[in-house]
């Protein structure tokens, strides 16, 4: 859920923070007071275009802030894994850190727990994270890609059965199978021309390297072997130095050190201390006798075979010539050989396995085809039901006379198989339409031009849906427009039903919506020293929200009887979510005071 929102710079905001609770979660207040602002800023939040065009005036940047807690397994942590963003370990829920930044005569910049992302990067981690009615390119219902995901929650079919493995896994695994057989049949029905011709090639390619036949780690021993010839001369006259001075020639170390053995052999049979001594020098004048020996075998061998050093040199440099067209590396060309050689065979035995791949594609397609039209049933019969549920919640939210269908149609670049047209989820894929007045041809829902019927039909469908949708927090802006009295009652009852199992934020003008809220945040005006200042209080007590509710309902001057009738709609509203209107007022209450002393939570928002 969204945990705290904070806002500094921003259009008319100098600094604000809000923070939300679990529930039903309201925002009050003046039109103009600054509510949209907040729906604007999480609009930036989840991936929206953020430009200087935002900056107040006199601010040098804009930064709006969103704390989130998060499932530690919420599929966002393995979208961003690709960007650097740790996921959190395995247990409690984890926190994820939103920051967008715009700079005055700058670029705007986002970062996710930290690290720099891009905003399209960002919009699509974020994606069904959070559902903002207000702003149409975060609503997941607009998104039609999730239609047929949202069909399949409310008729069951991703969910296990009888200890079976849920239909739609069963399907894609079929289907999986079927995919892979089709595209091995289709590489070899792939043109034959082509095909000749790439066979031709890696042919050629494959007579070049056997030709040269390389071996591995063959460079570097030819390479060592050419440096010894290339400098025969200078190693013969360094091993000859070295064989006089140790053993060829008058005075040599071997002849000194004999000296001393002879010098000590007569006083070592005088003193026994001398004969460790004595034998560390016999020793040494055999390894130098031996050393000596083996120098000037070395300085008579070692030589520039002309012939050899050219062979050598050739072989190299043909080496370094396939090194250069097969992977920069001998490793590389090596691994090349084998590779051309396995695609070279199935190029040219492709007839064979296109001869077994037929009964296996037809096997498989038939059981994938077979599983698809038991979801086809299941989702036919699923979406009357749908539609009759999501209608049914739309009566009570006065939209009685609207009309919900589901299309189906064939899935768009699908696999032939056991007769049918599959695609990852099935021989079909839904299109949600809507009728908002009898008379009217049903749309798609993108094309709904009204907010507020957006809001409702929304509202009508995540209650529908109850806790199968994943979505963690909606975000209600317009819900209320154009009702009032016994179905704003409704409107509040579902939006408190629909937060019994995630966190819903409104924004709303109805005193019978905010009856039901859960933790309730007013959004006050005020002017000061030339400057326009908004505040956001939370009302941590029932008096504050009856006070509050009372002026949605009586305006400015709030009388004895309006604050009656407000303890009234509140207790009305804790009646009919179960005492849970002003529990959750109470629980807002406590975590406000935990996080600043008693209404001092407030934070301000100034405005040119």
């Amino acid at each position: 859920m969204l945990t705290t929102l904070r806002i500094s710079g921003f259009a008319i905001v100098d600094a604000v923070e809000v923070r939300f609770g679990h529930g039903l979660n309201v925002l009050t207040g003046e039109t103009g007071a600054g509510k949209s602002i907040l729906v604007n800023a999480l609009h930036l939040v989840l991936g929206g275009r953020m430009s200087a065009e935002v900056l107040r005036d006199g601010a040098d940047e804009a930064v709006v802030e969103a704390l989130f807690e998060l499932p530690y397994d919420h599929p966002v942590f393995s979208r961003l894994g690709g960007v650097g963003v740790t996921a959190p370990p395995p247990g409690e829920p984890a926190e994820l850190l939103v920051r967008r930044v715009a700079q005055r005569g700058g670029r705007g910049r986002a970062y996710v727990n930290g690290v720099l992302v891009t905003a399209s990067v960002l919009a699509e981690a974020l994606r069904g994270v959070v559902d903002v009615s207000g702003q149409h390119e975060h609503v997941s219902l607009l998104d039609e890609a999730t239609h047929l995901s949202l069909l399949d929650a409310f008729t069951g079919l991703d969910a296990p059965a009888g200890g079976v493995a849920p239909l739609l896994g069963r399907y894609r695994e079929a289907y999986g199978k079927v995919a892979a057989l089709c595209r091995e049949r289709d590489t070899l029905q792939s043109d034959a021309a082509e095909r000749a011709r790439r066979a031709d090639y890696l042919a050629f390619q494959l007579k070049e390297l056997d030709a040269v036949d390389p071996r591995p780690g063959e460079d570097a021993a030819l390479d060592a072997e050419r440096r010894v010839l290339a400098s025969a001369e200078k190693l013969r006259e360094a091993a000859g130095l070295a064989e006089g001075l140790v053993y060829g020639q008058d005075g040599s170390a071997s002849e000194q050190v004999g000296q001393a053995v002879r010098a000590l052999a007569d006083a070592a049979a005088l003193d026994p201390r001398l004969a460790g001594p004595l034998q560390l020098l016999r020793s040494a004048a055999i390894e130098l006798t031996e050393a000596g020996r083996e120098l000037g075998h070395y300085a008579e061998t070692v030589g520039g075979d002309g012939e050899r050093l050219g062979a050598i040199e050739d072989r190299l440099e043909a080496l370094k010539a396939l090194c250069r067209k097969h992977g920069g590396s001998l490793e590389a060309a090596l691994a090349r050989r084998a590779e051309m050689a396995v695609e070279l065979g199935s190029l040219t035995g492709g007839g064979e396995r296109l001869l077994q791949l037929a009964p296996e594609i037809d096997a498989a397609g038939a059981e994938a085809a077979t599983l698809a039209g038991l979801m086809t049933r299941a989702r036919q019969k699923g979406a009357k039901a749908f539609c009759a549920g999501v209608e049914a919640e739309l009566s009570g939210l006065a939209m009685a006379r609207c009309r919900l269908e589901v299309a189906f149609s064939p899935p768009e670049g699908g696999v032939p198989a056991g007769g049918s047209l599959l695609g990852p989820d099935g021989a079909e894929q839904a299109l949600y339409l809507l009728a908002p007045n009898p008379g009217e041809p049903p749309r798609p829902l993108a094309r709904i031009a009204s907010g507020g019927e957006l809001s409702r039909l929304l509202l009508a469908v995540k209650r529908t849906l109850a806790r199968r949708d994943p979505v963690l927090t909606y975000v209600f802006d317009e819900v209320d427009s154009g009702i009032g009295g016994a179905v704003a009652e409704a409107m509040g009852r579902v939006l408190a039903e629909v937060a019994t199992g995630r966190q819903v934020i409104c924004i709303t003008h109805l005193p019978q919506i905010a009856a039901f809220a859960d933790r309730h945040h007013r959004v006050l005006k005020r002017v000061a020293a030339g400057r326009t200042t908004s505040e956001v209080a939370l009302l941590p007590e029932v008096d504050d929200r009856r006070q509050e509710v009372a002026r949605m309902m009586a305006g400015a001057t709030v009388t004895p009887a309006a604050l009656e009738h407000a303890g009234a709609l509140i207790a009305a509203a804790r009646a009919q979510a179960g005492g849970g209107a002003e529990r959750g007022g109470e629980r807002g209450g406590e975590r406000g005071r935990r996080s600043a002393p008693g209404r001092a939570a407030a934070r301000s928002v100034s405005a040119a």
